[in-house]
């Protein structure tokens, strides 16, 4: 006895749809590798991780660092939870380089997960680190996500893509003081990473670094400790970013903002703007935005 004949199953997509498909992935693809390996601007991208730093810089023609990781605890970390998924959307799972400005936990727990999902080429750190506890766990904890760890005692210029990359390694009692500071400049542009310095730090920055900055990264999240007016009278920056979250430390504290406000620099916050993106293009043309819009264009050389 045969049993029932059940009609063939069509398939979810005709041959015309199925090429359709393909072609539109294919121009995704192309897109995607042109914006990044063909793209001629420097971008950097300050995302909202809270109360912490996280940092992506995208380098002329595809070469990507990370500044910082954010924090997180057991349960729940920045380098999973917002990191990855904003690095896999860009399609970057490979980082050529990563700065660590110093082991506070809401700016290196992040790299404890990123490492499992994500291959850093360098990891660039001040060597007065090098026997913290927290240096001592990102080393141990998954080294095949890490090429290379370098860490620095002097000061190192790099040229990446016709960008230039100077990393400070700066000595001092605490934690904060002794950041790897970074700066970048192009066409007349500048950027300066500060970690989390205090007093000691940018007293001994203005001795280490001269001129006017572009965009300033605040250093320790808007706290009172830093971004003194003697900080911001020698390095006189145009924008500056604040990376911050709720937090119980009043970051960033009304004196600071009321400096920043008194010296004419316009102020962005994660908290409030949400992820911040500034684009430098080669003739020093400056873009800027954030979750909530447009933020403004300028030109360096002007």
């Amino acid at each position: 006895m045969r049993g029932p004949v059940f009609p063939a199953a069509r398939p979810l997509l005709s041959r015309r749809q199925m090429r359709l498909l393909f072609a539109l992935l294919l121009a995704l693809f192309s897109w995607r590798a042109r914006d990044r390996f063909q793209n001629p601007n420097l971008r950097i991208t300050f995302f909202d991780v809270g109360q912490g730093d996280g940092a992506l810089i995208q380098f002329p023609y595809g070469k990507n660092w990370l500044v910082d990781s954010g924090g997180g605890g057991f349960r729940w970390n920045v380098g999973s939870r917002i990191l990855y998924p904003e690095l896999a959307r860009l399609g970057i799972l490979t980082l050529d380089g990563a700065v660590l400005s110093h082991p506070d936990k809401d700016h290196a727990e992040g790299f404890t997960r990123l490492f499992e999902d994500v291959t850093i080429r360098e990891f660039l750190y001040n060597a007065s680190f090098s026997t913290h506890p927290k240096m001592s766990e990102l080393f141990i904890d998954d080294k095949k996500g890490v090429t290379r760890f370098t860490g620095l005692n002097e000061n190192q210029t790099l040229v990446i893509n016709g960008v230039k990359a100077e990393l400070f390694p700066l000595p001092g009692k605490s934690t904060n003081d002794r950041a790897l500071l970074l700066r970048l400049s192009r066409s007349g542009c500048t950027v300066l990473f500060t970690g989390d310095i205090e007093k000691e730090g940018e007293r001994r920055a203005v001795k280490a670094l001269s001129g006017p900055v572009t965009l300033l990264k605040v250093a320790h999240h808007g706290s009172r400790t830093s971004s003194s007016p003697a900080f911001l009278a020698s390095f006189r920056p145009r924008f500056a970013v604040i990376s911050v979250g709720t937090n119980r430390f009043g970051h960033p504290h009304p004196r600071v903002l009321e400096r920043f406000q008194t010296a004419g620099i316009r102020i962005l916050r994660t908290d409030f703007h949400g992820y911040v993106r500034f684009t430098f293009t080669p003739e020093g043309m400056v873009f800027c935005e954030s979750a909530l819009g447009d933020c403004g264009t300028f030109n360096c050389l002007k």
